[in-house]
């Protein structure tokens, strides 16, 4: 496990130099957004892409991978249904824990993490897992949201399949899948230009997540119960429940290696972003970014030093 952890402290160190620069020197939201803005609408998009297009891939062939990862998702977010029902909790936390379950880091930190622990050979597997939780959370997940946020569920559709159209997190995968999967060659020209933009990616999205924590508000800690036992299900719970699941059908587990290391990431930054326009619990959604994030420092060493990697 240390010398896992040797292997993606870096990416760690980067996170929390970021968050002390931003603690003690105040440089001001407008950095945050600056970086995340690109991030989202340019870096991770051309990375997402141009890992899925320069990896031919056969559908079938990974059929396994693209099902196994689907149906975790769906069972994630129904259980984030029932357990709200179940607990009767309030429509904005329940619509918060709905999409928050799902939404890990599989992106921003679950990428770096597992090309710098397994190599960038590992870049076109764990990117179609990305894709496939992409599709999922901006297709259904966003949806549910819009319905729940509309009036009797007015235009939700419209909204949704609009909301699809615009995202170009969504048409990076779609796009990459189609390129991937007819075996579709980049020109020498555009893929060394996309290369060169992939390359400032990682770092820029750790500084992201350094300056979210960073000006963060800390508050009392009774505040913090909540977000705590939301992080010890993200990051403990909802792995080990797709762990069983894959020996529950008579799979060896580190088949699936990554995916269940991408299935214990802390929660994305993405859903703060989402919290205004849906109602969201912005202070839960705070306080769970920060705490798993810090905690992951400890969780996901030992998820990947148990799967020991095996499939690389």
């Amino acid at each position: 496990m240390l010398q896992i952890l040797a292997v993606i402290a870096p990416l760690f160190l980067i996170i929390f130099f970021s968050a002390l620069v931003q603690k003690y020197r105040r440089l001001g939201e407008e950095w945050s957004q600056v970086f995340n803005q690109y991030a989202l609408k340019v870096g991770l998009p051309v990375l997402i892409f141009t890992a899925l297009a320069q990896a031919p891939f056969s559908f079938g062939a990974e059929t396994g991978l693209l099902v196994a990862n689907s149906a975790f998702i769906i069972i994630v977010m129904l259980a984030g249904l029932i357990v709200g029902k179940v607990f009767k909790l309030s429509r904005k936390l329940l619509r918060t824990i709905f999409i928050c379950l799902a939404f890990g880091n599989v992106a921003y930190l679950g990428i770096p993490v597992l090309v710098q622990t397994g190599g960038e050979h590992v870049l076109p597997q764990v990117t179609l897992i990305v894709g496939v939780y992409l599709f999922w959370i901006f297709s259904l997940g966003i949806g549910f949201l819009e319905y729940s946020a509309a009036p009797k569920g007015k235009d939700a559709l419209k909204k949704t399949l609009l909301g699809i159209v615009q995202n170009p997190l969504l048409l990076a995968v779609l796009f990459g899948l189609f390129f991937g999967g007819l075996g579709l060659g980049l020109p020498g020209v555009v893929r060394q230009t996309l290369e060169m933009i992939t390359a400032s990616v990682t770092p820029t999205v750790l500084i992201v997540i350094g300056l979210f924590i960073g000006g963060s508000h800390l508050g009392r800690w009774k505040e913090w119960l909540p977000a705590l036992f939301f992080s010890l299900v993200t990051l403990l719970l909802l792995p080990a429940i797709f762990y069983f699941g894959i020996k529950f059908c008579n799979m060896p587990p580190f088949w699936y290696s990554t995916s269940i290391i991408q299935a214990a990431m802390p929660l994305a930054i993405t859903p703060f972003a989402l919290a205004e326009r849906y109602g969201l619990d912005k202070n839960f959604i705070a306080r769970s970014i920060v705490l798993s994030t810090i905690l992951s420092v400890l969780s996901l060493p030992f998820w990947i030093d148990l799967l020991t990697f095996q499939v690389f």
